[in-house]
C-alpha cells in the first residue's frame, strides 16, 4: 500500500461571473495501491455554489502510476463538539487519474468537499474498469458512508451493489454516465443524473463536421468514429448521435475499435485511413483518442481540414488544435460540475432532505474557435 499525504491547499471564493457559453453534460477500503490526499480548509459549510475559483491546485502527482486510487478530500478544521456533523461521501467511477477528463471531475469533487465541510473519497482504477466498481461500492457501503455517487457505464455490472446501498439507506446520485434504464422498472435506485446528453453531443459533432465541410467547399465522402471502451453505454450513445446526423446526410460512418493507448491507436488510425483513402472525417470520443489522431496527423504532415475532426471532452492539446484549425469543435460535458454538484447535492440531501425532480444536464457544451481561448485559460485553475 502506497500512501501520499498532501498538504492543505487552496480555498474557494464566491462572486464574479461564470464563463460565457451555451448549453446544447477507521479506512475500510480494499485497495491495491492507495493515494490519500488530505486538504485543510478553514471555511465553514455554505449553501451556495461558487462561481469563481480563488485558488486551485494540481491534484494528480505520480500517484497516477498506482493501479487503484483512493482520493480523500475533507474539511481540515477539527469539528467542535457542538458543531454540525461531518458527512462522509464516496464517488465510485469507471475511470480516474491518468485521463485528463477525470482530473477535472476530481477537482470539482475536492472543491465541493471544502466548500461544504464534508469528507469525500474518489474510488476507481487508474484506467477504465467496470469490474472493479462493484467491489469499490461494497467497500464504500461497509465504511458507513452517508451518500454515494456512481457512474453507470454498465448498470448490470453494479446492480446488486447499488441495491445494497439503497437497502442501507444510502442516497445515490448517478454522474457522468447515465443509467440507460432510467425511467423504466430496470432503473437503478438513484435520485437523479448529473451529466451530459451523450447522444446530443454526438449529433452536435456530426452537424459541426457537415458545416465545416460546406464552408471549405468539400464533401464528406466517408467518416469514422472509433470507440475506445466497448460496452460503455455513454460512448456508444456518442457514436449513435454522430451516426444519426452523418448517415441521414448520406455519409457512410465506419466503426473502429481502439484503446486509450495513444501510440497504439495512432497506428490503428493509420491502418484505417490507408485502407479507406476516401475517408475524410473523424469524430473521436475522448482526449486520448484525440491525442492519437493528432499523432497520426503530425506523422503524415497533414494540414488542417485535410481530415475534418471533432471530439468529445477537453485537454490542453485539444484546445491548441482547435485554435490551430485541426479540430472543428470539442463537446465538453463540464466534468468539474459533475464532481462538484454530486457532492453539493448529497450534502443538501443529508442536511435538509432536499432533492431534485429531474436530471441536471451539464452538456453538451460546444468549444470551438470562437471561445477556445477563454476556456483554455481555465485549465490551470483545474475547472476545464
Amino acid at each position: 500500500m502506497i500512501i501520499w499525504d498532501m498538504p492543505a491547499v487552496g480555498n474557494l471564493a464566491g462572486g464574479g461571473q461564470a464563463p460565457a457559453g451555451s448549453i446544447l453534460e477507521d479506512n475500510g477500503f480494499l485497495t491495491c495501491g492507495v493515494t490519500r490526499t488530505s486538504f485543510g480548509f478553514g471555511a465553514s459549510p455554505a449553501s451556495s455554489l461558487p462561481n469563481q475559483v480563488d485558488r486551485m491546485r494540481s491534484i494528480i502527482p505520480t500517484a497516477a502510476l498506482v493501479l487503484c486510487l483512493h482520493f480523500w478530500s475533507s474539511s481540515a478544521g477539527a469539528q467542535e463538539p457542538d458543531s454540525a456533523p461531518t458527512y462522509r461521501f464516496a464517488i465510485v467511477a469507471h475511470g480516474g487519474p491518468g485521463n485528463p477528463f477525470w482530473n477535472v471531475a476530481i477537482q470539482g469533487m475536492e472543491d465541493a468537499a471544502a466548500r461544504y465541510g464534508v469528507q469525500v473519497q474518489w474510488l476507481s482504477n487508474s484506467v477504465y474498469s467496470i469490474e472493479e466498481m462493484a467491489s469499490f461500492i461494497d467497500d464504500a457501503i461497509a465504511s458507513d458512508i452517508d451518500g454515494l455517487g456512481i457512474t453507470c457505464p454498465d448498470p448490470e455490472a453494479i446492480r446488486e451493489n447499488v441495491l445494497r446501498a439503497d437497502e442501507a439507506g444510502i442516497p445515490v446520485i448517478v454522474l457522468n454516465t447515465a443509467d440507460p434504464n432510467s425511467g423504466t422498472e430496470r432503473a437503478l435506485p438513484s435520485h437523479f443524473y448529473v451529466g451530459a446528453s451523450e447522444f446530443k453531443g454526438g449529433q452536435s459533432n456530426g452537424r459541426a463536421l457537415l458545416a465545416a465541410a460546406a464552408n471549405a467547399d468539400v464533401e464528406i465522402e466517408r467518416a469514422v468514429c472509433p470507440i475506445q471502451e466497448l460496452g460503455h453505454n455513454g460512448l456508444e450513445a456518442r457514436v449513435a448521435g454522430f451516426r444519426d446526423v452523418l448517415e441521414t446526410a448520406g455519409v457512410e460512418v465506419d466503426g473502429l475499435t481502439i484503446s486509450n493507448d495513444v501510440e497504439e491507436t495512432a497506428g490503428l488510425l493509420a491502418d484505417y485511413f490507408l485502407a479507406h483513402p476516401e475517408s475524410n472525417a473523424i469524430a473521436t470520443l475522448g482526449p486520448l483518442p484525440a491525442d492519437a489522431f493528432y499523432l497520426y496527423v503530425d506523422d503524415l504532415g497533414l494540414e488542417p481540414e485535410e481530415i475534418l475532426h471533432a471530439t468529445h471532452d477537453t485537454s490542453p492539446a485539444i484546445f491548441e488544435r482547435i485554435a490551430d484549425g485541426f479540430t472543428v469543435q470539442a463537446i465538453d460535458q463540464q466534468p468539474y460540475l459533475q464532481g462538484y454538484l454530486t457532492v453539493a447535492l448529497l450534502f443538501l440531501n443529508r442536511e435538509f432532505g432536499l432533492s431534485l425532480a429531474s436530471d441536471i444536464l451539464t452538456g453538451p457544451f460546444v468549444i470551438d474557435a470562437d471561445n477556445v481561448e477563454q476556456i483554455a485559460r481555465l485549465v490551470d485553475a483545474g475547472v476545464r
